[in-house]
């Protein structure tokens, strides 16, 4: 019996930066563009999961048409046709925290679906806006007390150190630390993860769980790769991440996508 044939699969999850996009070049390998037009023409779904913002998956579009995006790591998913789940991180964690950002002076950006807002602003954020390297609007500093969006996602430029004491202030929320690069994290709130959003489009699907696979390189998706049936580590992926996969990969600029999909001759 072939691989592709014990795995059955349906839907795959694809993280974006660092395992569909390279950082350095910011653009996907032509390899991974054939991959996913192979897995189309097979009739499976595909979807971004990612700790992006619904705004900032835009450009994907430059590249693929996917079925729906995971989007804010987890708290809103949606596809084609509607809103699949959201949850916001709640008002008291927000205004709970406002003050040590403030006196600490932490930069943190405030997700919603309308774009980011800022306490502050400093080099980390610059510095995060040129790993993703995808023509971010300026930030913009608002008063967040008087923020009225709901808020899905922070994004706390704070090192591991920092971390440590900054979640005392954030008891109902988890830090998801994604990039190998160490002045940020995201802030969610405890149940959240991208295996959230994954249960809900498996929900709507009809979808197991041995039918899904799914790639990733950070942190923040561990609970994905562990969730699914097939998970799958970039080779640029932190060793936490490669722990936890079925299968490592290779880089996501040496073709580490298709190898992964023809090692298990799904394409």
């Amino acid at each position: 019996m072939t691989k592709s044939a014990m795995l059955k699969i349906k839907a795959v999850f694809f993280d974006i930066d660092g395992t569909l996009i390279r950082y350095h070049t910011h653009d996907m390998p032509t390899s991974t563009l054939e991959a996913l037009k192979v897995l189309r023409q097979k009739g499976i779904k595909l979807f971004l999961a990612t700790g992006r913002a619904p705004k900032s998956v835009e450009f994907m579009r430059d590249y693929f048409d996917f079925d729906g995006v995971i989007a804010f790591n987890g708290q809103y998913c949606f596809d084609k046709e509607e809103v699949l789940f959201e949850k916001a991180i709640s008002r008291q964690s927000i205004l709970s925290v406002l003050p040590y950002l403030t006196k600490k002076q932490i930069a943190s950006s405030f997700e919603t679906v309308d774009g980011n807002f800022f306490n502050i602003v400093n080099d980390r954020v610059y510095d995060l806006i040129r790993l993703v390297g995808v023509n971010e609007p300026d930030p913009q500093t608002v008063d967040i007390a008087t923020l009225k969006q709901d808020v899905y996602q922070m994004t706390v430029y704070v090192n591991s150190e920092e971390e440590a004491e900054l979640m005392k202030w954030l008891p109902d929320c988890r830090a998801l630390r994604w990039c190998r690069y160490q002045t940020f994290i995201n802030i969610v709130g405890k149940d959240g993860g991208k295996s959230v959003g994954i249960s809900k489009v498996c929900e709507k699907y009809g979808l197991k769980i041995n039918e899904l696979m799914a790639f990733g390189d950070g942190g923040n998706d561990i609970d994905m790769l562990q969730y699914v049936g097939t998970g799958v580590a970039m080779g640029n992926a932190a060793d936490s991440v490669k722990q936890v996969a079925n299968y490592v990969t290779d880089d996501v600029g040496c073709d580490g996508v298709y190898k992964a999909l023809k090692h298990f001759e799904i394409i």
